[in-house]
């Protein structure tokens, strides 16, 4: 599993909403993210070609392809900055080679 460094931040604004930044060059291959999230019983709600937008019953992630995700969270058991890298490693370790172009 060789998963990108990321660094994660609160919303001042919001404190269920947190961004993750990816510190790499390459874009995410949002087509394969796609397919691994619908594994996961994600539900698709938008998409444009640099863009998407999936919910499930905790959480909704925006997936911009330049690096950065949006995650705004349901589950009131993730709460710290452990919880939420925990939980993208989680999301990112089925494959991520393939998430990376």
């Amino acid at each position: 599993m060789n998963i990108p460094k990321f660094s994660i931040d609160r919303c001042s604004r919001n404190p269920r909403r947190w961004y993750v930044y990816f510190d790499r060059s390459k874009p995410f291959h949002l087509p394969t993210i796609r397919r691994s999230l619908e594994e996961r019983h994600y539900e698709v709600l938008a998409t444009t070609p640099s863009l998407y937008v999936f919910r499930s019953k905790d959480s909704r992630l925006t997936w911009h392809s330049q690096g950065l995700i949006q995650v705004d969270l349901y589950n009131p058991s993730i709460q710290n900055h452990f919880d939420i890298e925990h939980f993208i490693k989680e999301i990112l370790c089925t494959n991520s080679k393939a998430l990376f172009r």
